[in-house]
């Protein structure tokens, strides 16, 4: 007798990893851009009904802004859906197709490590001379530091995604 176990094909890692149907680049872009409708709509409300505009919403949209770019770039390259050459990349064979894969993988991992990095400094010189966003009146790393570790998420999520997916062609 075959359990309802067995009777059902077991999906590959990739296909488990990437059925979840809310991963944290999907919370993140889904609260900045929320965030964002909700500041932009209360800028302009209050723009027309006082003559006053919000002053801060300028950097804090700024952020989320950011915030969903490297969000979108994690989500991109752990689902290997970088912009590339369609017909140059179809022309090719199953293992040239993988080695530009894994190339475009390394490549993603490295950049955004890179930039990571560079961020991480950034806001170790911003906390070292206690730099301050002026119109938040709040240490500027708060803000530098969130889009570094963002970026090392991305790095993380190219270099997770490459590894599942090094075997598929």
């Amino acid at each position: 007798m075959i359990s309802s176990n067995e009777s059902e094909p077991i999906g590959t890692e990739v296909e488990q990893v990437t059925s979840r149907p809310w991963r944290l680049e999907d919370v993140l872009a889904t609260v900045a851009i929320a965030l964002m409708t909700l500041i932009t709509f209360a800028n302009v409300v209050l723009r027309y009904v006082s003559d006053v505009s919000i002053g801060w919403s300028e950097e804090v949209s700024v952020f989320l802004m950011l915030l969903l770019v490297f969000a979108g770039a994690a989500a991109a390259a752990f689902h290997d859906q970088h912009i590339r050459v369609e017909f140059l990349y179809d022309s090719k064979n199953t293992q040239t197709r993988r080695r530009l894969r894994m190339l475009s993988v390394w490549l993603t991992t490295l950049v955004l490590t890179a930039l990571a990095l560079l961020l991480v400094k950034t806001a170790i010189g911003e906390y070292a001379y206690q730099e301050k966003v002026s119109s938040l009146d709040v240490p500027r790393w708060w803000l530098t530091l969130p889009l570094a570790l963002l970026c090392g998420l991305g790095a993380w999520r190219a270099a997770w995604g490459g590894w599942l997916r090094r075997g598929i062609a």
